[in-house]
């Protein structure tokens, strides 16, 4: 029977404009918007893993937020999660080929397999970065993602370098082991339900060797494509809670700073007309209020001003200005709905 399947693989340009994000964890910011680990993130982890890692009712971060008129505490497990992680996988949810089960080898009870999945790039195998390599299943609901990891950096605004396909690697490995619990709350903040978010349920790093330029015996296994399946409850999320349409992701690369990239996802978790004569200090502060590890001191000062330096893009990509109102800086919407 696996012999005899057939997939469904829709390239990028093919696929419909939906949504890639969900509101459920982009109002609690807990991928954090910075480069790199702060000294305090890397403290925590010390401490964390001195203790024995974390548990259930031990996160690394929490952070309580307002959502659908419901309340709601997002925990953070396993490991720190960047906005260079949110760039990777929802790059990937935008960009990549879809590969699926087909409508009759699904409805013929089909199983899907990493085999399956290998045998849509032509000349390739097991990248020699890949630590699980062996043949296993895969849910047969799921989509997998495609994507060579040069399209991957190139629609991130990063250049194609081996030491960029490394870190893409290591977030990816991250993003699959690190995993929300999302606490509902009543009115006195009691815990009344709890679900899990995971972003990535596993993952394959592949070498296309029809990619290499020069065909010598010493490019080895070097991974130059990634296969990723999405979590189901990632997708449920999304499909359930979804905002920001897979054809937008591109306006992210016209902003280089990390910071500035997850304050335009969060406030676009409004719909602009809400935003419409907000004042600027007001969204500064409910952003910085969403994000679950602690900032530095300058943090509310330097994203200001990397704001407004870029306000002119800011509006081009969202027609959100900011402009100069009667009591200070106020969000302006000037798109055609308001």
């Amino acid at each position: 029977m696996t012999d005899s399947i057939n997939l469904t693989v829709t390239n990028e340009e093919d696929r419909k404009n939906r949504f890639i994000s969900s509101i459920l964890f982009s109002r609690a910011t807990i991928f954090h918007p910075a480069s790199r680990l702060t000294s305090t993130m890397k403290n925590k982890l010390i401490e964390v893993a001195q203790n024995g890692g974390t548990d259930q009712n031990n996160p690394l971060e929490s952070v309580t937020i307002k959502s659908y008129g419901k309340n709601f505490q997002v925990d953070l497990h396993v490991d720190y999660l960047l906005q260079s992680h949110r760039d990777i996988l929802e790059t990937m949810l935008a960009y990549a080929q879809t590969i699926q089960l087909d409508d009759e080898s699904y409805e013929a009870g089909s199983r899907l397999s990493w085999s399956n999945i290998y045998k849509t790039v032509k000349n390739g195998d097991i990248s020699s970065s890949q630590s699980d390599n062996f043949d296993s299943f895969i849910d047969r609901d799921a989509t997998v993602l495609s994507m060579s990891m040069y399209e991957l950096a190139t629609r991130m605004g990063m250049t194609t370098t081996r030491a960029n396909y490394n870190q893409i690697e290591r977030k990816i490995i991250q993003l699959s082991t690190a995993h929300l619990i999302v606490n509902e709350l009543d009115d006195q903040q009691n815990i009344v339900g709890k679900k899990s978010l995971k972003f990535v349920q596993d993952y394959r790093f592949y070498c296309d060797r029809s990619k290499f330029k020069r065909k010598t015996k010493d490019t080895g296994n070097l991974t130059n494509h990634v296969f990723l399946v999405p979590d189901m409850r990632l997708l449920q999320a999304i499909r359930d809670h979804g905002y920001y349409y897979r054809l937008e992701q591109h306006k992210m690369t016209h902003y280089s700073k990390p910071s500035v990239r997850s304050f335009l996802k969060y406030i676009m978790t409004h719909k602009p007309s809400f935003l419409h004569q907000k004042m600027f200090e007001w969204a500064l502060d409910s952003y910085i209020h969403s994000i679950a590890s602690p900032v530095s001191h300058s943090f509310r000062s330097d994203l200001r001003k990397d704001l407004l330096n870029q306000a002119v893009q800011i509006e081009m990509d969202f027609q959100i200005q900011i402009r100069e109102g009667d009591n200070g800086l106020q969000l302006i919407y000037v798109g055609d709905d308001n």
